[in-house]
């Protein structure tokens, strides 16, 4: 057994979130070892079964990597080629992040180190990360994969590049198989102070103010949901503004109908547990149909 000193261990506080594909289970229900496939119609039917296990999880990877790439800053920004030099020095200091991803099972754990020295606003990978949690909340009932999710702060450790371990990911975990139940991002209470003190930092240098004004953006992002705990408002005019601008009508809609369709079938089947989730779910697409 490898003896590690905690001398070489390097602990940081992370904000985490944890994001999980819900209905995996179902889908793998009743399977067990490969089926022998001695025809040309077992392996269709097979395929379809391998589709219906691994394809929502390749196209969850997918969807992450595009929201990545989408997400990075882009040099030849107009609004930075308008800068001199030295505020593109900034520009360029403000914009720089390192949100890593790392894949987990049927979902996976997105975390920013709050500690890299490296970093000047951290708070940039933060709204990111509420960004994309949120945007894979709502495509997903728009594709009719629903995730669920949950943001928190804590300390961990990489004990490999892009590996995090430590309270960080167990507190994002717990809140999400736990806390959340059905289709949406819960937010740690620790996350709103996070955001909370970084909003109240008086302190004028532009990354202070940078930091600042990304914690105001990440703490208009939220809402507090009908048993108390802060959700990503994926719904809401800020996300809009931030994420999914022109698409947000159709994603709406086409998330709204799914919902409307999963509690009226759970309700059909007596699934008391289903019916309720969905049901609450629905009353926070009609509280917010105005955002649509």
């Amino acid at each position: 057994m490898a003896n590690v000193e905690s001398e070489n261990l390097k602990a940081s506080n992370y904000c985490v979130s944890f994001i999980d594909l819900l209905g995996q289970r179902d889908t793998a229900r009743g399977q067990g070892l490969l089926p022998s496939i001695k025809s040309e119609a077992e392996d269709k039917t097979f395929r379809i079964i391998l589709r219906d296990n691994i394809g929502a999880i390749f196209q969850l990877q997918h969807d992450v990597e595009a929201m990545v790439k989408a997400a990075s800053p882009n040099p030849n920004s107009p609004l930075r080629n308008n800068l001199s030099e030295q505020d593109k020095a900034i520009w360029d200091e403000i914009l720089k992040k390192s949100v890593k991803t790392q894949y987990w099972s049927d979902g996976f754990v997105s975390f920013v180190c709050l500690g890299d020295q490296e970093i000047k606003c951290p708070l940039n990978g933060v709204f990111e990360i509420f960004c994309t949690t949120g945007y894979f909340c709502l495509l997903g009932l728009a594709r009719r994969r629903p995730v669920r999710g949950a943001i928190d702060i804590a300390w961990g450790v990489e004990i490999r590049p892009g590996e995090l371990y430590g309270p960080a990911v167990t507190r994002a975990y717990e809140l999400e198989s736990k806390v959340a139940k059905y289709p949406r991002i819960v937010v740690g209470h620790e996350v709103v102070k996070f955001l909370k003190v970084h909003i109240a930092n008086p302190e004028d240098d532009p990354f202070t103010q940078a930091n600042r004004d990304f914690a105001q953006r990440c703490l208009d992002m939220l809402v507090q949901d009908v048993d108390g705990y802060w959700i990503v408002h994926y719904l809401g005019d800020t996300f809009r503004w931030a994420v999914t601008h022109e698409q947000h009508g159709i994603l709406h809609e086409k998330a709204r109908a799914f919902v409307i369709q999963q509690t009226e079938e759970h309700r059909k089947l007596l699934n008391s547990k289903l019916a309720f989730r969905y049901s609450q779910l629905l009353t926070y697409f009609d509280t917010h149909m105005s955002s649509a």
